[in-house]
């Protein structure tokens, strides 16, 4: 019995001897880009890890050269003015994510439109702190329409002068695969980029657990969910909602994301979330299913293959959602408000 019990006891004390030893916390760095915080988060030695999130951050900033409306000589702010008066050539990545666009807008009607620069200058968010007036929503609709942009290969053109090229629904986007892609090419095995709630996962995490996502409650914005979800296999996910850049007046919430159609904001939704196979996908798509409204944009991404989407809606003071089937089931709401 003795003998027994001391093979037992080396038995516990190898096993406790051989533990795995827990997996190195990922390295974290968080910086100003894009107009928001972007978060770098990477499964590798510090020695590593460091130099290659420099250089996609560096890879952050050269994207936003090319195609933030904010900087005077941006590449689309470029051509958005050669465009005018003939056909403007741009450089082969603005070609694609205007290609992108394109095919995306026509999907869904215009829902999703690169040409509002007109409306989005005249709200003037994020320091908008009333509405314009509806002469001057009326005037600057006149200058949007995803239609009166043709796009030859590389080369643009707009119908006529005073039609502005818009690409927040989708350079952050953008921007995000583009870091993703000098992270795995130096060797980063796992980690995610995430520019303001437009994330892309890659990779495994060590402990092998999944990727998930938080949804950030849409009426408490001081870092509060509203729901989790897990098992979605798709490595990219982004989240328009309307308490990102707003202001409230008179009862009533004004936002930036605008219904080319109206000129206004959105009414009814107030949080869209779409998984996708790239982050410019997901960030198109976000937005997209937020103008959308909750039944067509459902419809929608369900009619796609690798999207997924949960929207949640207001009804008077309550809060209610809608899934694609990929997502049901698959997520869980911490708050009693929905």
């Amino acid at each position: 019995m003795k003998k027994v019990l001391l093979a037992a006891a080396g038995v516990i004390l190898v096993l406790l001897l051989v533990r795995p030893p827990r997996s190195r916390p990922p390295v974290q760095v968080s910086r100003l880009a894009l107009s928001t915080v972007v978060t770098m988060k990477v499964y590798a030695g510090e020695e590593e890890a460091r130099p290659l999130i420099d250089r996609a951050f560096a890879e952050i900033a050269r994207i936003d050269t090319v195609m933030s409306r904010h900087l005077v000589d941006s590449e689309v702010n470029r051509v958005t003015v050669q465009a005018w008066s003939g056909l403007a050539e741009c450089s082969p990545e603005l070609a694609l994510v205007l290609e992108r666009s394109q095919w995306f807008a026509g999907l869904s009607g215009g829902a999703f439109d690169v040409t509002v620069g007109a409306l989005t200058r005249l709200w003037g968010f994020p320091d908008a702190v009333a509405p314009p007036a509806p002469g001057q929503v009326d005037s600057a609709r006149a200058l949007t329409g995803y239609r009166e942009l043709t796009l030859e290969g590389r080369r643009l053109h707009l119908a006529r002068p005073g039609i502005t090229l818009d690409l927040g629904g989708v350079a952050k986007g953008y921007a995000v695969d583009r870091a993703v892609a000098v992270l795995q090419a130096g060797g980063i095995a796992a980690g995610l980029v995430d520019a303001g709630g437009n994330i892309r996962y890659f990779g495994t995490k060590p402990d092998g657990r999944p990727w998930s996502t938080g949804i950030q409650h849409p009426r408490q914005t001081d870092g509060i969910l509203i729901a989790t979800v897990e098992g979605v296999d798709l490595p990219a996910v982004a989240t328009s909602g309307d308490y990102q850049q707003y202001f409230d007046l008179d009862g009533r919430r004004y936002h930036h994301l605008l219904d080319p159609a109206t000129g206004y904001p959105t009414q009814g939704v107030v949080s869209a979330t779409a998984w996708a196979t790239t982050a410019m996908e997901a960030d198109i798509l976000s937005t997209t299913l937020f103008v959308l409204g909750p039944e067509r944009g459902i419809a929608l991404a369900d009619s796609l293959e690798s999207v997924e989407a949960l929207v949640i809606l207001a009804e008077g003071d309550h809060l209610r959602s809608l899934a694609t089937p990929g997502v049901t089931g698959r997520y869980r709401f911490l708050n009693s408000d929905i």
